[in-house]
């Protein structure tokens, strides 16, 4: 029996050097990674080897549009990343034998900032080249998502589309309560009232509220212009259904959000068909490598304790949602 005990101490100690260990050598690895310079991508036709005919450039929106910085780069299990893209649609305005933008989108939506950023690119692509741009909504294409889609000059979906979701929200969390049963006590030296609330050991006020409306409200008038703009639809029209609510792609042919329905594969020949013979699409090549990516995910799935979790979320909210990157789309 002591010699079982002695064993089993033995592989607990082992085990725990090798975590210990493992712990600091994968801190050394990514310290050494974010101290590298960045990496950057030459906007020229050669850094993306694009091809030497005519083509049409697939722009995608995959995934979250939330902050690329919001993750470290090198350990991120992949999805949207903004600068990556924008640096790509640059790239494609000025390669000469770009023809055109096919924009796929499967994304629920994202940040404000995020959004306009990526409509604005895109419209300044169709300014300064005279290139149209058309775009394919897959499983989901909703909020921001749809937002930067009004650039295009033609939008079919997939029939099992969901889109729409045409409005604007932000979250403010008042954990006093929380703090109250935790023993936590936040002080705060602030300038004026409404300095800091919404961080969490705050009180949210009434005036407070009516302030983060204003500017909700202000963002939603936004959207609305940009569809009144994007699918030269009544303002009135946008209204009745710019409530939040998604829609079929049936139901968004019919209230013309969208030109049409068709299979992805379909459209692309359609597209090419508009272009004329020998035009070809290229495809930004991932900008996460599947061992990245992979090492990503696996770190995502680490379980977390609920003490490492309320003190995560306490910590990622106690500047509030104020933020205006941080109101959604």
């Amino acid at each position: 029996m002591k010699k079982k005990q002695i064993i089993a101490g033995v592989i607990a100690a082992v085990l725990f050097v090798f975590i210990g260990v493992s712990n600091v050598g994968m801190n050394l690895v990514e310290k050494a990674f974010l101290s590298m310079p960045a990496m950057s991508m030459d906007t020229t036709s050669g850094a993306y080897g694009f091809p030497l005919g005519d083509f049409v450039g697939i722009v995608k929106i995959d995934g979250d549009m939330m902050d690329s910085a919001e993750s470290s780069y090198y350990f991120s299990s992949g999805g949207y990343n903004h600068s990556a893209t924008i640096d790509y649609i640059e790239a494609l305005s000025e390669a000469e034998n770009n023809v055109g933008i096919l924009l796929y989108v499967n994304s629920g939506g994202g940040y404000t900032y995020i959004g306009d950023d990526l409509y604005l690119e895109l419209m300044e692509y169709k300014e300064e080249t005279g290139r149209p741009i058309y775009a394919y909504f897959d499983s989901i294409a909703a909020s921001a998502a749809y937002y930067a889609s009004m650039s295009a000059d033609e939008i079919y979906a997939n029939r099992m589309t969901t889109t729409g979701s045409i409005g604007v929200y932000m979250t403010v969390y008042d954990m006093t309560e929380l703090y109250e049963k935790l023993g936590i006590k936040e002080y705060m030296i602030k300038s004026g009232d409404n300095k800091g609330i919404g961080g969490g050991g705050q009180e949210v006020t009434e005036e407070y509220l009516a302030i983060e409306q204003a500017q909700v409200d202000e963002m939603y008038e936004l959207f609305i212009d940009i569809i009144e703009k994007g699918r030269g639809m009544n303002r009135d029209d946008i209204y009745a259904i710019a409530d939040g609510r998604t829609f079929t792609a049936n139901q968004a042919l019919e209230l013309d959000l969208i030109d049409g329905i068709a299979r992805y594969e379909d459209y692309k020949e359609q597209v090419l068909g508009y272009m004329g013979d020998g035009v070809v699409y290229h495809e930004q090549s991932s900008t996460v490598d599947p061992f990245t990516s992979m090492f990503g995910s696996v770190l995502e799935a680490i379980p977390k304790s609920d003490n490492q979790a309320i003190l995560e979320f306490i910590e990622s909210n106690e500047s509030g949602v104020t933020h205006y990157e941080s109101i959604c789309y």
